[in-house]
């Protein structure tokens, strides 16, 4: 009884675990640059979504995003033990589902996505106004066909999303996601975790999409996490295992959000680190991150 009663007032705790400021410790654009990344303003935000069929329908709802897990997209046995995700599901989260983990939208972008440097679509910025504040946002099949259109700069490989907007771009570029995204992961529920994203400075639609990927890691990898750090490490914050061992293998936590959230995650949000050519403290292969001279100022 006493166990649990240190549990639960750990529980509680981590979920209102304060939102400390953590900065990268060496940060992608200087202070300059970073201001007058988020001074500039997306003019074309909800077409970008609607692109994509991001943006939400329901009149009712509170999101501005659909939900890029819900429904995940059935498969038959053959089909799992030929998909990565799926067969990861089934074997290693204790959560026997014979199902890609995003919805069918994601799961046909995911199979058929291209990932090559020299061939994979990009997201281009385009300014409008002389001063550099007002912009736009397109999808280009490739690089070539970014820079064939004037005006267009490369902003992230892969199409846009709800992340794409430089605004975004700043805190991928000062903050330590890794430290801040995770406090807010513990929240209660979707509504508290996206608050929280949006006081790190995420635009609403991105932090929804942050807010989405947490809840889905909570749900489906909440025991390979606590068998990775230990329930008490984990709730408190004080894990201790490495996110890539020496071999350059992440640990299985990580693995598992990577495998249950990371395409769902990935279609939604646009850019990510990796594809903005932004660095984490994840060790992550050369080739996973690309060269991007966000030549915008």
């Amino acid at each position: 009884m006493r166990y649990l009663l240190i549990v639960v007032a750990t529980l509680l705790a981590a979920c209102n675990q304060p939102l400390e400021r953590t900065e990268l410790q060496v940060p992608a654009f200087s202070a300059d640059v970073l201001e007058r990344l988020r001074e500039a303003r997306l003019l074309n935000g909800d077409e970008v979504l609607a692109q994509k069929q991001l943006l939400q329908s329901d009149p009712a709802s509170r999101y501005r995003i659909v939900d890029p897990y819900r429904p995940a997209t059935p498969l038959t046995l053959a089909q799992c033990n030929a998909d990565l995700h799926c067969r990861y599901a089934l074997l290693a989260t204790g959560l026997p589902r014979v199902q890609f983990p995003a919805s069918p939208l994601v799961h046909q972008w995911w199979q058929n996505r291209i990932t090559a440097a020299d061939t994979a679509p990009v997201c281009g910025v385009q300014f409008l106004d002389d001063a550099r504040v007002e912009y736009r946002l397109q999808t280009f099949a490739n690089l070539n066909a970014l820079q064939a259109e004037p005006g267009f700069v490369l902003t992230h490989f892969q199409p846009c999303g709800a992340c794409s907007s430089l605004q975004d771009l700043a805190v991928y570029g000062e903050l330590d996601l890794t430290v801040m995204a995770k406090t807010c992961s513990k929240r209660f529920s979707l509504t508290e975790k996206k608050a929280c994203m949006q006081q790190i400075g995420f635009t609403e639609t991105c932090a929804e999409a942050w807010a989405y990927n947490a809840q889905q890691t909570a749900q489906s990898c909440r025991l390979v996490c606590i068998a990775t750090y230990g329930l008490l490490p984990l709730l408190k914050g004080e894990e201790n295992v490495p996110p890539v061992d020496a071999d350059g293998n992440l640990n299985p936590c990580i693995l598992c959000d990577e495998m249950m959230s990371g395409p769902g995650f990935q279609y939604s949000a646009g850019r990510i680190r990796r594809n903005s050519g932004i660095l984490s403290e994840i060790d992550r292969p050369e080739d996973q991150v690309y060269a991007v001279p966000h030549d915008y100022f």
